[in-house]
């Protein structure tokens, strides 16, 4: 299983140290970064399951940072900043923090708080979808049309469920050519998008005017999950 990764954005290194020290010994991948720009470029580079985040950086405020986020992903944001009042904690969680701790914090409890808001986000995933006839059993890996089992090649699984675990975020075409294809491989826009085409022709009732996997002109693409 793929170890989940954190994103230290702390500007002190002592304390940046510290934490992704207890991170790494409790198997998880650990990426530090010590300025918002160098974070954000994280973010869009490594996808992280966790987000840990100071408030104030040398190049602005770890809320506006949060908000930022929260418009390219859905990764969990915790707040460890000695900014400690009411006030502070109510706009941490009104910029998109699921959780927030405060300065002098103690390792293992920032280690359980990771461990809890992961097993909260993962048992708060469907392990099956239902779109009209088409049935995606997340945990399997296995999709259905009107109960029959559709055949997908490779690429186009990865795709797929690469796009389901994100649904309803919009993903450019290159994240998509360096996490299914990877830096090695020479892969174009047109690559792309003639596996979306034939991956449509599987699972969309009307290819030529897709619901499930649309389109974002200019950018990329977009698994559409309606709330029932």
């Amino acid at each position: 299983m793929k170890a989940e990764t954190i994103l230290i954005v702390e500007d002190d290194q002592d304390i940046s140290g510290i934490l992704a020290l207890y991170v790494k010994n409790d198997g998880y991948k650990a990426i530090q970064a010590m300025t918002l720009h160098d974070a954000m470029e994280a973010v869009k580079e490594h996808e992280p399951d966790l987000i840990l985040l100071d408030v104030n950086l040398p190049d602005g405020n770890g809320f506006d940072f949060a908000k930022e986020v929260r418009k390219i992903a859905e990764t969990i944001i915790i707040f460890i900043t000695v900014k400690d009042s009411i006030d502070d904690k109510l706009e941490g969680f009104d910029s998109g923090a699921d959780d927030y701790l405060t300065k002098p914090f103690i390792p293992k409890e920032v280690i359980a708080r990771i461990r809890a808001n992961l097993k909260r986000r993962q048992q708060s995933k469907p392990s099956v979808i239902e779109i009209g006839d088409i049935t995606i059993n997340v945990q399997e890996a296995m999709v259905y049309k009107a109960g029959e089992i559709v055949n997908l090649f490779t690429k186009e699984k990865q795709l797929l469920f690469y796009l389901v675990e994100r649904a309803n975020m919009v993903i450019s075409t290159e994240q998509l050519i360096d996490n299914i294809w990877g830096y090695d491989d020479v892969v174009d826009i047109k690559t792309v998008s003639v596996h979306i085409s034939t991956l449509r022709k599987k699972i969309e009732n009307n290819p030529s005017k897709p619901e499930i996997i649309q389109t974002i002109r200019g950018f990329g693409y977009k698994f559409v999950l309606h709330d029932k």
